[in-house]
């Protein structure tokens, strides 16, 4: 288990923002950072799907550059996970710096799985990947990647030490969910992306934190995991109200963002 320690300037503002899936969107991340910046909120986490360094043939991976040209321009810093449609090689590359995080830059940094930190006293975990239940239309190398389901060995590298705040991709098994929004799904998919919500389950029930932020389902929901004092807060998609709410550090209180 790693415990590493970040502090990303807060500017006074004991908020921080937590966003859902933004899939690459860069319109949606400029509305985004600009209103966070107009708030004046200085960190963003973002629970995976981001999209950041993702393989396209024309555009030289634009969304990255305006990324991190928008940081930089508003003064922000954005922490990520990994979700299923990220570049999980890429990723596993990237640089390291002394606090345990991937540099893409000093602004735009990226969480592994298992990574521990601290932000203004808070105790934060990282537990990105989900299974794709899209797959199927997807294509090996070029839109989907080996290794972006969570492991045993994930849940065993974030270990059992207690945390504040647990940042998943996948929602943990326990929270209802509706699949339903992505079609009908085939039996043996239904269970493959169980089993990741299972592991992920296990992780919560591990580390006990009092607020798991999660995304993957494109849907606004809330609850109580069961037999425990952890609320889960499973984050809308990109283009959807509930793709933002704000984290008091000081309280751990969540409240909506509206983005309209």
């Amino acid at each position: 288990m790693t415990t590493n320690i970040a502090q990303p300037e807060t500017g006074g503002n004991p908020e921080i923002l937590i966003a859902g899936d933004w899939h690459g969107r860069t319109s949606w991340m400029v509305m985004v950072l600009r209103k966070a910046a107009r708030s004046g909120h200085r960190t963003v986490i973002h629970v995976g799907d981001l999209a950041v360094l993702w393989p396209a043939a024309n555009d030289k991976d634009k969304f990255t550059k305006a990324l991190a040209r928008r940081l930089e321009e508003h003064g922000l810093t954005l922490i990520f996970i990994d979700g299923n449609h990220d570049v999980h090689p890429k990723l596993r590359a990237l640089p390291v710096n002394e606090e345990g995080f991937g540099v893409i830059t000093d602004r735009l940094l990226y969480a592994p799985r298992g990574h521990r930190w601290q932000l203004g006293g808070v105790r934060f975990g990282a537990l990105g990947g989900a299974y794709s239940v899209d797959r199927r239309t997807r294509k090996l190398n070029s839109s989907w990647w080996i290794g972006e389901e969570t492991s045993e060995a994930d849940v065993l590298r974030l270990g059992h030490g207690s945390l504040d705040v647990l940042i998943t991709h996948e929602v943990p098994a326990g929270i209802d969910v509706v699949p339903q929004i992505f079609g009908e799904l085939p039996e043996f998919i239904e269970r493959e992306a169980y089993a990741n919500r299972l592991l992920v389950r296990d992780a919560v029930r591990n580390t006990e934190p009092k607020l798991v932020f999660s995304g993957h389902w494109h849907q606004r929901r809330t609850g109580l995991m069961p037999n425990m004092d952890t609320r889960v807060h499973v984050l809308h998609r990109d283009l959807f109200e509930g793709n933002v709410v704000a984290l008091d550090l000081d309280t751990l209180t969540v409240r909506e963002y509206p983005l309209g």
